[in-house]
């Protein structure tokens, strides 16, 4: 698949129009229908995937195209977009799952004159990708390929090869960062000194160290390397003459890249390289795209924060490589509040950094930034769909404008969009607070409704795999409004059993990542100490929380309908009159995994949930041709998924042969709410495609339940990641010739 947008069905005739807005009333029973298109995008289309190495953030921003057919209008629930991301590293493991995000699109009319639509969106998740940084040659990164898909009302399938009915698919190339802490140990590995250890008997294999940037060769090196890159004088001391131009562009607080006496001692013109910068020639909204270029903007409704994607196009020109602390791509946005064509507030700057990567793809790299807002002022009921135009300026090294909208650097251009705000009301100026999402999901599709999916993410969505629990560390995401300046806000956040008892103080030890001018620091606050009470940290939107964090809640073994509230106060001494609460919100809780029979027997195990048997028992031989009976146990309140692995792959016949064809069944999905799976399926093993070898096979089972988890970093930094309950069953057998 190419590194762009997959081929896609966008221009439909009036009849398909109403064809097709059948098949969307009619979505929920897609696999009860014969086979209809694939990759349809006239009513909503992937556009743009980009990542940020500095916070490990993944972002894509989808157009919706019209204004209806998204099963309602803003007051009702409407339907859901769902985009899940998958990562190729290139190490031959393929594409894997990252994980999958969604928001809420609803009817929304375009009253003459005024066109509302398109409508850009932003979604986004945080990758794990520690385990895949490299300490590489300075100029080379690790570059993975991302794939995004776009599926509407339907959560897209784990097999990255799937393309949804309604939605798209978008490859892209993105860059990791650089190893950051060096352990003594893995230095042995990669220098190859094992046998060289007793020359240095006292080093402790755990010493750590920080990678320290170096700063840019001298400067006759680097012109000289620039120079042969075709990089152009005024891009390599574009860095260095901006600073004595202040009436041209807003810079930084850093130093000058090079002394200007000494770039001129090496016969660059300083004057032919002032007057190409102080003159440019501009188009409407493009500035210099030559090596880099703002692609897309869109706004993450429940988060109430705007993002754009990159492209960094060339190799060189970034002054420096990923050894160095290379240079900054800056977006700032603007608002166009009334939709009178004039962006009249400046909104906040954000930035990315960038460096010279000889090994950059045809198609370029794609980052992303993102701006968390303070929206509590702007905000409407749903009885009125409140579109406003959005302006994203990108500049190169030097600060946009943040008094006038309409101005261009000298590298830059500038992106307009609509967004829509999520509903709600004013709050009048008072402390307030908007709960994005409880391990990553969206209340708004976190069921608070229906008795018999009450507490379970994306119960509308379509199976397999819908209806989702909550378990392991959950994590509560939001934002106050009106907060003030950081730390004067405070906060705790409780939990409920619905089924009995009282309001109970989450008393987890938080570990903060405070995102300021692109620096990540780390705040540990223990609620244990201030009887449940944090500070809030951020002062949106120029000091952020990484991950939106409120809390972390570790649910232990609970289980059930489970409820939580947070309580917030600008009175240091927390006095009960002054304490205002959030509304409530249920969640459904499950920390039951697979039980497995770990032992082989000739039957199954009735106390356990996951288990397999071969007719016979465990390590029988058996003749190529013979067909092999068994039978398997999968069972769980929110089962997800079973399926059979074969080991070795190698020694099957002819290669290639799909695993459904030796094992019969070799997989299956959920297919319903009532669906907990099997308890004693046959299924069998047909040994006319094995060679002569000893063979294991692996059951391995799924469930639904959202497990939140935190992985620590080398650096003390932690990403959140999500997984499910997991459990795994192996047998042996041989095949004789």
């Amino acid at each position: 698949m190419d590194k762009a947008t997959a081929t896609a069905t966008d221009n439909l005739n009036d009849e398909q129009i109403k064809q097709y807005l059948e098949n969307r009333k009619l979505l929920l029973l897609s696999k009860f229908l014969p086979q209809q298109t694939s990759g349809i995008t006239f009513w909503e289309q992937l556009m743009c995937v980009g990542f940020n190495p500095d916070v490990s953030r993944l972002e894509a921003v989808v157009r919706i195209k019209q204004p209806n057919g998204y099963s309602g209008g803003l007051c009702s629930t409407g339907s859901h977009e769902f985009v899940r991301f998958f990562v190729d590293y290139h190490d031959g493991a393929g594409f894997q799952d990252a994980g999958f995000t969604s928001f809420k699109v609803a009817d929304i009319p375009d009253p003459a004159p005024f066109k509302k639509h398109p409508l850009h969106y932003m979604a986004y998740i945080f990758l794990n990708d520690e385990a895949h940084r490299r300490f590489t040659a300075c100029d080379i990164a690790v570059i993975p390929t991302v794939r995004a898909i776009l599926s509407w009302n339907s959560i897209p399938s784990p097999n990255p090869n799937d393309i949804p009915h309604f939605g798209n698919v978008v490859d892209v190339d993105i860059q990791l960062k650089r190893k950051r802490i060096i352990f003594w140990g893995d230095l042995i590995k990669e220098l190859n000194i094992k046998e060289k250890l007793d020359v240095l008997p006292q080093v402790d294999e755990e010493f750590k160290l920080p990678v320290i940037d170096k700063p840019l060769p001298p400067v006759e090196q680097f012109y000289k390397m620039y120079k042969g890159a075709g990089v152009e004088d005024h891009r390599t001391f574009y860095s260095s003459i901006i600073p004595q131009l202040p009436q041209v562009a807003e810079i930084p607080n850093t130093e000058p890249a090079f002394d200007l006496d000494i770039v001129s001692k090496i016969g660059v013109n300083i004057a032919d390289i002032t007057k190409i910068i102080t003159n440019p020639i501009f188009e409407k909204d493009n500035a210099n795209i030559t090596y880099e270029q703002l692609t897309c903007v869109g706004l993450n409704t429940h988060s109430d924060t705007l993002g754009a994607v990159i492209k960094v196009k060339k190799s060189t020109g970034f002054s420096g490589n990923l050894c160095t602390s290379g240079s900054k791509e800056y977006v700032a946005f603007w608002a166009d509040w009334n939709n009178d064509g004039t962006f009249d507030e400046y909104l906040g700057t954000v930035s990315v950094t960038v460096h010279d990567v000889s090994n950059i793809p045809n198609d370029g790299l794609y980052y992303n930034v993102a701006l968390p807002l303070d929206l509590c002022k702007r905000l409407r009921s749903c009885e009125m769909p409140n579109v406003v135009g959005i302006r994203g300026v990108l500049s190169w090294q030097t600060l946009p404008s943040t008094t006038d909208p309409n101005a261009l650097n000298f590298y830059g251009n500038r992106v307009d969009v609509r967004v829509q705000l999520r509903p709600g009301i004013q709050d009048g100026g008072k402390v307030g607070i908007n709960i994005f999402d409880v391990n990553g999901v969206a209340v708004s599709n976190i069921d608070q409704v229906a008795i018999s999916t009450r507490g379970l993410a994306y119960s509308s969505a379509v199976f397999p795999g819908a209806a989702y629990p909550f378990g392991g560390l959950i994590k509560l995401s939001g934002m106050f409004t009106n907060s003030g300046p950081s730390g004067t806000t405070f906060y705790k956040v409780q939990f409920l059993d619905t089924s009995g008892g009282t309001w109970q103080d989450v008393m987890d030890k938080q570990k903060f990542q405070i995102i300021e001018s692109s620096v990540l620091t780390l705040h540990d606050q223990d609620p244990s100490l201030t009887g449940g009470w944090l500070t809030y940290l951020p002062s949106v939107p120029f000091k952020a929380e990484k991950l939106s964090l409120l809390a972390f809640w570790d649910s232990g073994n609970r289980n059930g309908l489970y409820k939580l509230r947070v309580l917030f106060t600008k009175d240091p001494l927390h006095a009960p009159a002054n304490i205002s609460y959030s509304s409530e919100i249920f969640v459904y809780l499950d920390n039951t995994g697979y039980t497995v029979n770990g032992a082989p027997s000739a039957t199954l195990d009735p106390a356990s949930t996951l288990d397999v048997i071969i007719a016979g028992g465990d390590c029988k031989f058996y003749k190529k041709g013979d067909v092999i009976n068994g039978q398997l146990k999968a069972i769980d309140k929110f089962f997800s998924h079973w399926s059979f692995d074969l080991q070795p792959a190698a020694h099957i016949i002819p290669p290639g042969t799909p695993l459904s064809t030796i094992i019969t069944p070799s997989s299956r999905s959920c297919v319903s709410l009532v669906d907990q799976g099997n308890n004693g399926l046959g299924f069998t093993i047909d040994t006319k495609y094995l060679q002569s070898c000893g063979y294991t096979i692996r059951l391995s089972a799924t469930d639904r339940s959202l497990v939140g988890y935190k992985i620590t970093f080398l650096d003390g930094s932690y990403i959140y990641n999500i997984t499910s309950h997991y459990a795994e069953k192996y047998l042996g057998f041989a095949v004789l010739p």
